[in-house]
């Protein structure tokens, strides 16, 4: 079944699926930019969300984020989440994500440590995430899936900003946090994105 629901002033698409006893409800609405590949990513409780990314903008300054006037996905992230797997291509399908998430419950990530990731423009701080047995499966199962992902050996992690080259400081500190997951995101080529919540 799919109805039109509005949510904070903007317009959502509502499916719902029946798989195994399990309703399954997915939330998406358009956006006007388009990805290269499909993205599934575990979103952080919305409770939690708020302070991560105040913590964001006391941690780092503005003046060191890398900004692409022709790109909005770049700065300081905006919505808290550890990427399952990227490079879908074609996009999955609304069964598709049923399926992979048919058994998933709420769950726990662990973060573990601040680091970096390097690229040519520029450098990504992040959350070291533990590689859980939950992201672990999650993960698995995307493998089954066409895609085009350059990166097999999954490095969980959760993007806080985007910087400029050497801007950052590197930072060796071991942290012990957990943070709920109840609900994900598919980031599809189209634009779309899709909120499917536990």
């Amino acid at each position: 079944m799919i109805c039109d629901i509005v949510v904070g002033g903007h317009l959502y698409k509502m499916a719902t699926f029946f798989i195994c006893g399990y309703t399954i409800y997915i939330y998406y609405m358009s956006i006007t930019h388009k990805n290269e590949y499909g993205c599934l990513m575990a979103m952080v409780n919305p409770t939690y969300g708020p302070h991560i990314i105040r913590m964001n903008k006391t941690a780092i300054p503005s003046g060191i984020l890398y900004i692409d006037p022709e790109d909005p996905t770049y700065g300081y992230d905006k919505e808290p989440h550890v990427t399952i797997k990227y490079g879908f291509s074609p996009d999955l399908t609304r069964m598709d994500l049923a399926n992979v998430l048919r058994n998933v419950r709420p769950f726990k990530i662990k973060l573990t440590g601040i680091g970096q990731f390097q690229n040519e423009k520029y450098d990504v701080v992040k959350f070291n995430v533990d590689r859980s047995d939950d992201l672990t499966r999650l993960r698995e199962m995307c493998d089954g899936y066409k895609n085009e992902d350059k990166y097999p050996d999954y490095k969980p992690h959760m993007t806080l900003a985007y910087v400029k080259k050497g801007t950052f400081p590197q930072v060796d500190r071991k942290l012990n946090i957990e943070l709920p997951i109840t609900r994900f995101k598919y980031s599809g080529m189209n634009g779309k994105n899709l909120y499917i919540n536990l």
